[in-house]
């Protein structure tokens, strides 16, 4: 799939609200993206901490199950990150 050439408005708000989420922690991106797991079939990994940057930039738009494992990696409600979108 090609990158988008604009981020997405939605996108963008969740990815500031996450930004501001993990600010408040004084985390970098690494450090939350080390918390981030996925259960890839029997191997675990965690995210890519540029993929979250991307995310936080709006570039990208996580599913609802990637947005969850954020919020828990950031100890706030998932609820608080989409709040104003």
């Amino acid at each position: 799939m090609p990158r988008r050439t604009v981020a997405d408005p939605v996108a963008q708000a969740f990815g500031e609200a996450v930004r501001k989420a993990r600010n408040a922690r004084d985390e970098t991106l690494e450090d939350v993206a080390a918390r981030i797991q996925s259960d890839n079939r029997d191997k675990r990994t965690t995210m890519d901490p540029r993929y979250l940057g991307e995310i936080e930039l709006g570039w990208h738009a996580p599913s609802i199950v990637r947005a969850k494992q954020i919020a828990d990696a950031l100890g706030v409600e998932l609820a608080d990150l989409v709040r104003d979108l």
